[in-house]
């Protein structure tokens, strides 16, 4: 299949959260060429998973060693689906001990784009219940997701094909459109809650 300019990928996580369940996460971008070649999937998916590593890696102090990343996907749009294009691979390890927080319980980063109402939001789950103190998290936790929402919104250049850099965003039903993030994220120090809905739903 491959990817070329201006073709928008899909990546859809799962996590495994210990016996309380299973949380999703999906990442959309777009692909932008200085000179448009195809870009095999295997390639895409190496770097994507690179990636993924990229906005996980400051989180695994603060997420307990009882979550896995259970599955990472690569989707691309073509017309109104999103086919498979298969998985990613993709290390990450958390290193936390405590108990963690209950089930839908999470730390919200938020993207936004030029469109109003248009934003990306990212849910991350397994947080160990001392990073909160007051019903805030804290300092530590919300430096650690500062470093992997700029992590999650920067574009970035692919290794194996200098010429192919990635853009995320999110793609509007509200434009039929796909819009890029802004250069500046949003945290919470309120921890916040992840409700449950349909696989794939969301970004």
């Amino acid at each position: 299949m491959g990817f070329t300019h201006l073709d928008i990928a899909k990546l859809d996580l799962r996590w495994q959260v210990g016996t309380i369940g299973i949380a999703c996460n999906v990442f959309q971008l777009q692909c932008f060429q200085s000179s448009v070649e195809v870009v095999p999937d295997v390639d895409v998916m190496t770097e994507m998973g690179t990636y993924m590593e990229s906005i996980l890696t400051p989180m695994a102090p603060h997420i307990v060693v009882s979550v896995d990343v259970t599955s990472l996907n690569l989707y691309k749009k073509q017309g109104a689906l999103w086919n498979l294009v298969g998985p990613c691979p993709i290390s990450f390890t958390p290193s936390n001990t405590d108990d963690p927080e209950p089930s839908g319980v999470a730390a919200l980063m938020t993207a936004y784009t030029a469109v109003s109402k248009v934003v990306g939001k990212k849910y991350l789950p397994g947080l160990a219940d001392t990073r909160v103190t007051a019903g805030l998290w804290i300092s530590a936790v919300l430096a650690a997701m500062l470093q992997s929402g700029l992590a999650w919104i920067a574009p970035w250049s692919m290794v194996s094909h200098t010429g192919t850099s990635w853009y995320p965003g999110v793609w509007s039903l509200k434009k039929t459109g796909f819009e890029l993030f802004a250069s500046s994220i949003a945290t919470r120090d309120v921890p916040a809650y992840q409700r449950r809905r349909k696989a794939g739903v969301g970004a």
